[in-house]
């Protein structure tokens, strides 16, 4: 019989504005197992997650570790309890060293204190898991899959019994991911206990030795990851919607002759004085859907916010509708009716002490002074059921509702937004797979039906190939590029991304 390490038992957690979002789930997490927690946008998972790792304290319910009862009541107390999580996002400070950043975390804990012995370690580490870091490296200049590594090693270093990994694999590609499977592997087989938190099913099915499935709140099933069936798992997560999901090439759209969204030998500057973007030019035509494929971190992210006006171009030239939009700022842009999904939602996409027909508002406002609230609210509502959006009225604020939910309004209220033109940004990161179908033959629609010129960035190859009319790869700055889909092969795209 598996031995027991960790027990959550009954625990229910309610947020303010009513949303349950867990309800007496029981889940045991085994020693030396990888345990994937998959369900549908709200269903629970990050929620109960974050209770373990004592962001979040329950309602209801109890946490058990080698069948003692423990109160986890902040991530500190979970760490000392052996207990670490590694986010979607690194949680590393940018302008400090690699072997500074591990070493400021370590103190605290009366770990390693010596950073020459922290350095160690991580050459030790990364040497062997084949993605060499120099500890004496600015984190800035990592790249994401150094970063996540750097999150793996400070888990080592805090003597981690179980890690939990809240979406930290998403962003790779899939020859990174199996190096960050077979070091997971490795950890559990000494041992250890991973809880990978993921909507890839495939992964989850190639990962974990269980699957644990939360619905609304509640758990529905644990199989065993040998014997389980996408089909069976995709059943238990979505119920009759299941059937919605197909990754088959969207329909081709049908290009003007204009271009919308035109860069000329396009150079950002980045957030520490490096060249970010260098000499990017590209076309986006009417009704067309360019994607750009790539690693996060290799310029994306400033070229989408310069092409919204809310970071500075340092050469070259933008234009929306042959207009010159250089640095002219975020109200030009979006008063030209682009919308703009962004890399970071919470900083750029919605307010989150507001409610969702209040950042819908914000957005009429761009067209009149006085804003129509029944208008507003209709469309509200509209996409409230449209987008299968869980909330609990459109007036309720933004920050009661999930991860999920949060992007489904910012993602639903830009696609309804934009008459020219759409940047989007990782505009399926953090939804289900049912959502993310519905979401990118959303986008498809607007440029087909409406002429909607659209720009997609996505560190999702099933995205890019799904939506785009032509694809480019950015690396280190540079755009390779374009490709026709079809004739594209998936292994090229992979390499360009990675080398």
């Amino acid at each position: 019989m598996s031995y027991e390490y960790v027990v959550l038992k009954e625990i229910s957690k309610k947020f303010a504005g009513g949303v349950k979002a867990l309800d007496k789930v029981t889940i045991e997490i085994r020693t030396g197992e990888v345990l994937a927690l998959l369900g549908e946008n709200g269903a629970g998972k990050s929620t109960l997650v974050k209770i373990l790792y004592g962001v979040y304290s329950a309602d209801e319910g109890t946490i058990y570790i080698n069948e003692k009862r423990v109160d986890i009541s902040s991530p500190a107390e979970a760490i000392r309890h052996g207990i670490v999580m590694v986010s979607q996002h690194p949680q590393l400070i940018d302008t400090l060293s690699v072997a500074e950043n591990l070493a400021l975390g370590l103190k605290a804990f009366n770990a390693f204190t010596s950073i020459k012995k922290v350095s160690k370690f991580i050459s030790e580490k990364s040497g062997k898991f084949g993605v060499k870091i120099d500890p004496w490296e600015k984190v800035w200049r990592l790249t994401y899959t150094q970063k996540q590594l750097v999150e793996m090693i400070r888990a080592m270093l805090l003597n981690a019994r179980v890690v939990l990994l809240d979406e930290a694999l998403t962003y790779l590609p899939l020859e990174e991911k199996r190096k960050f499977y077979k070091f997971i592997k490795e950890f559990t087989a000494k041992g250890g206990s991973a809880v990978i938190i993921t909507h890839k099913i495939p992964e989850a099915l190639e990962a974990a030795d269980r699957i644990a499935i939360l619905r609304r709140g509640r758990l529905v099933g644990i199989i065993e990851g040998g014997s389980a069936r996408i089909d069976d798992v995709r059943k238990m997560m979505f119920g009759e919607s299941a059937a919605e999901i197909t990754y088959g090439k969207l329909q081709a759209s049908q290009p003007g002759e204009e271009a919308v969204i035109e860069t000329q030998d396009l150079w950002i500057t980045g957030d520490f004085g490096e060249n970010a973007v260098r000499g990017v030019s590209l076309r986006v035509r009417e009704g067309e859907v360019v994607g750009i494929a790539g690693i996060v971190g290799n310029g994306q992210r400033e070229l989408t916010q310069a092409l919204a006006g809310l970071r500075k171009v340092s050469r070259g030239r933008i234009l929306i509708g042959g207009r010159d939009v250089t640095n002219r700022g975020v109200r030009v842009v979006r008063e030209m009716g682009v919308g703009y999904i962004p890399d970071s939602p919470l900083a750029f996409g919605i307010s989150i002490d507001n409610s969702m027909t209040e950042n819908i508002a914000a957005l009429y406002q761009r067209k009149s002074m006085l804003v129509n609230w029944s208008e507003v609210r209709e469309v509200a509502s509209s996409l409230i059921e449209a987008y299968k959006i869980m909330i609990p009225d459109a007036g309720s604020l933004i920050k009661v509702l999930s991860g999920g939910n949060i992007m489904k309004v910012i993602v639903s209220k830009e696609i309804n937004y934009c008459r020219r033109a759409l940047i989007a940004h990782n505009p399926t990161r953090a939804l289900d797979e049912v959502s993310a179908i519905m979401v990118r033959k959303s986008i498809k629609e607007r440029a087909i039906s409406d002429g909607v010129a659209v720009l997609l960035v996505s560190e999702d190859l099933d995205e890019i190939y799904q939506v785009s009319d032509s694809i480019y790869v950015m690396n280190s700055g540079k755009l390779y590029g374009p490709f026709p889909p079809d004739e594209a092969e998936r292994s090229n795209v992979e390499h360009l991304m990675v080398i």
